[in-house]
């Protein structure tokens, strides 16, 4: 078994994206994702909304063949604030999307950090087939905060997000 822990962090707001995105805007977005996750991620086909109780929801994911290590994955999905949203999973992995400010802490310097706690029992640790995967996992994870960010800003752009 193999436990990869990996982070990536993105400015959500760089010199040339337009408009500027507000904390608001930005932890609205975050909720969409929890309930609408075919919007964010690629991989993702459905997203189906099981429970809903006191900022936790339960919901179950379905992949696009080939993309998930099983067809479908249940979730349970925690907001903590306006900070952060963490995603349980049943095979114990864990991904938390973080918004954060910058060392000038102003609106143009908010950051948006995923973290990954992701378990591969198949996997075993120092072979090339493990390495391979963090290879991929590592290309991923740029990919979901960089992919958040900019279907964030779309959505304020046609109106999704106010």
């Amino acid at each position: 078994m193999v436990n990869f822990y990996l982070a990536y962090t993105s400015p959500i707001n760089p010199p040339s994206a337009t408009p500027v995105l507000t904390v608001p805007q930005v932890w609205a977005g975050l909720q969409r994702k929890i309930r609408f996750a075919q919007e964010f991620v690629s991989a993702i086909t459905s997203c189906e909304v099981l429970s809903e109780e006191d900022g936790v929801v339960t919901r179950v994911v379905q992949f696009k063949p080939g993309m998930g290590a099983a067809p479908s994955a249940k979730e349970v999905v925690t907001s903590f604030g306006n900070a952060w949203v963490e995603f349980k999973q049943e095979d114990g992995s864990i991904i938390r999307n973080l918004i954060s400010d910058g060392p000038a802490g102003t609106v143009e310097d908010l950051h948006m950090t995923y973290m990954f706690e992701w378990l591969f029992p198949n996997l075993e640790e120092g072979s090339a087939e493990a390495e391979e995967q963090f290879k991929k996992s590592k290309a991923m994870a740029k990919m979901a905060v960089d992919g958040s960010i900019n279907t964030i800003r779309e959505m304020v752009k046609d109106g999704r997000i106010k």
